[in-house]
């Protein structure tokens, strides 16, 4: 359920944060500042706030967050969320630091985080077991295999992201020499990309589901490769909040994942009712979701995945962004909420 009261919005509060238009969306109408007790919703722990998610509407990650919201599992808990959608695992990280109460980022950004001095963050739960970013040329092009890719432009999305670093990876495996054999563009989002790719500015775009299999469908696009075929152990996104939360909340952390569980259970096994809510949050066809969700649908779980996360750490260490024998993991990843399921 989403909360129609109007309190101090959460856009003047990322204004004063620097992080200005574009930097999050606010699905669902503005929250009230913080969160609390609330009688909306017909059960469960009454609480009404917000909720940070990394691209809620524009890549599959995020699709257990709008099937629960969609099928109304949020509401069956007594949660009336906000949605606050975005741009990146970053600014998600970000927001759950300023006061979101629980969220889901990308994994990499939370540890860099939780290194650099953000030392109330917490891990309690996965969300994504797999990378779910492929690789996509213009249909017509010549390009057949990584192999081809000498000479060759990638645009991925920033500097030091997930996306920039699976690039790279996967072209050294195959011999290529970054910034010598093979360019690697940062261009920003999945549509950004594909235009990039479009008009000659690059000749392979990254991009996610459901944006990579609209743009097949319509033969506007092959698929390259999928990160998940060279990357097999990876924790994409887990669930995030702060120790603070988990003194003063638990009952609604705890809400939070009964309901993303229910979500994935739906993804799993009732596709009828899973994929037109999931279409409806995405705003995208209804077949489309389907598509989707068949796809990624096994790389959804609350488990936490640790030699994903041990991944994640590699590529930090890789990218000059962690220190692997400074994270303290014991005192950042909570499994009791996950374990109470």
């Amino acid at each position: 359920m989403y909360a129609a009261t109007k309190h101090c919005g959460r856009r003047d509060f990322l204004r004063l944060l620097g992080w200005g238009a574009g930097g999050a969306v606010v699905l669902g109408g503005l929250s009230a500042c913080g969160g609390g007790p609330s009688t909306a919703g017909p059960g469960g722990v009454g609480f009404r706030g917000e909720a940070a998610v990394a691209h809620l509407e524009s890549i599959i990650n995020a699709a257990p967050v709008l099937v629960a919201a969609g099928l109304g599992y949020f509401q069956d808990e007594g949660l009336d969320l906000d949605l606050v959608s975005f741009p990146g695992g970053t600014d998600t990280i970000r927001g759950i630091a300023s006061g979101i109460p629980f969220g889901m980022p990308a994994t990499l950004p939370g540890l860099i985080a939780f290194q650099k001095g953000q030392r109330d963050l917490r891990i309690i739960g996965g969300a994504v077991r797999e990378p779910l970013v492929n690789f996509l040329v213009p249909v017509d092009s010549e390009i057949r295999s990584i192999d081809d890719l000498r000479g060759k432009r990638i645009a991925v999305s920033q500097p030091g992201s997930i996306t920039t670093y699976f690039a790279t990876r996967i072209v050294t495996e195959r011999g290529l020499v970054p910034g010598q054999t093979v360019e690697i563009l940062n261009v920003g989002s999945p549509p950004d990309a594909w235009t990039a790719a479009q008009q000659g500015v690059a000749d392979v775009a990254w991009s996610a589901l459901p944006i990579s299999q609209r743009l097949i469908d319509e033969g506007k696009a092959r698929l390259l490769f999928e990160c998940k075929d060279h990357v097999p152990n990876w924790s994409d996104n887990t669930y995030w909040t702060t120790q603070s939360v988990i003194d003063d909340s638990p009952d609604i952390l705890q809400a939070w994942l009964r309901a993303a569980q229910r979500a994935i259970t739906a993804i799993t096994t009732d596709l009828d009712a899973a994929a037109p809510a999931y279409a409806r949050g995405a705003g995208i066809a209804d077949d489309l979701a389907r598509a989707a969700l068949e796809q990624a649908g096994s790389a959804f779980s609350l488990e936490i995945d640790m030699p994903g996360i041990e991944e994640n750490i590699r590529a930090g260490s890789e990218l000059g962004q962690l220190d692997p024998a400074a994270l303290d993991l014991e005192r950042l990843i909570v499994t009791d909420f996950v374990a109470a399921l």
